[in-house]
């Protein structure tokens, strides 16, 4: 009910009660009153919340229900702000320790051949090298091999080769089967035989200019063939010469 139709309430009823007019006057001031109290008390209560003293916190001072209004509805959230600007770096930390040495892995596969590349440039030419010892010359490049293609059964009688396979030099004499010393020097010799079935034992001699160095001898019952061979080693001079000779028996070749 408002004052205003509290009022006009009022005015009717003192026009109703026209007869005791004093009377509704002090009533109708001692309502107007006492409503007034009543509208003007909240308003007090509030101020008196308002001015409590504040918190030691300093919090903001909360209004009672009167004062509160309705809720809103929540606002949207705002987009979020620009980034702010790069810290400082922190301190470099402490180098950590070594880690434990690791297995070796398995051995992996052969990879294909990769294509020839484009062949590189010539390189500089290197130092002279040192002058070389010098070559041997033709009188001591010396070397002969003869051989028989035939029996030879002259008993003390030098042997004649019917092949020559090897004459480097020239110094070996196919005619009488003798080999000249082209220079003073140290000569090997090697040569083997094949006794001939018809006889018992074969004597071959290795001569030095008429002496005899060393002997050959292969002996076998008649019907039976056998093999002999042996080597020496001669210090020659110049012009000496060296054959064989056949002693006793027959070679077959």
């Amino acid at each position: 009910l408002s004052l205003k139709g509290l009022y006009n309430a009022l005015g009717e009823r003192s026009s109703w009660a026209s007869f005791n007019f004093p009377r509704s006057m002090a009533l109708q001031d001692f309502i107007k009153w006492h409503l007034l109290f009543l509208l003007i008390l909240p308003f007090c209560l509030c101020e008196d919340e308002r001015i409590e003293a504040p918190s030691t916190e300093q919090e903001q001072p909360e209004c009672s229900q009167c004062c509160r209004g309705d809720f809103a509805f929540r606002g949207y959230q705002g987009p979020p702000g620009p980034p702010g600007p790069p810290g400082m770096p922190g301190n470099h930390g402490n180098n950590g320790n070594n880690g434990a040495t690791g297995k070796e892995g398995q051995r992996g596969e052969k990879g294909d051949k990769g294509d020839m590349s484009q062949r590189g440039e010539r390189g500089h030419q290197g130092l002279k090298g040192e002058k070389g010892h010098p070559g041997i010359p033709p009188e001591l490049q010396v070397a002969f091999m003869a051989s028989m293609a035939t029996h030879f059964s002259n008993q003390n009688s030098g042997i004649i080769f019917s092949s020559v396979e090897t004459n480097v030099g020239g110094f070996f004499d196919v005619m009488t089967g003798r080999f000249s010393a082209p220079v003073t020097g140290v000569y090997f010799f090697t040569f083997s035989m094949l006794k001939h079935e018809d006889v018992d034992d074969v004597y071959v001699y290795l001569m030095h200019n008429g002496n005899t160095i060393i002997s050959l001898y292969s002996y076998e019952m008649k019907g039976k063939q056998d093999t002999s061979s042996n080597s020496a080693v001669l210090r020659l001079s110049k012009d000496d010469e060296v054959w064989l000779r056949m002693g006793t028996g027959a070679l077959h070749r």
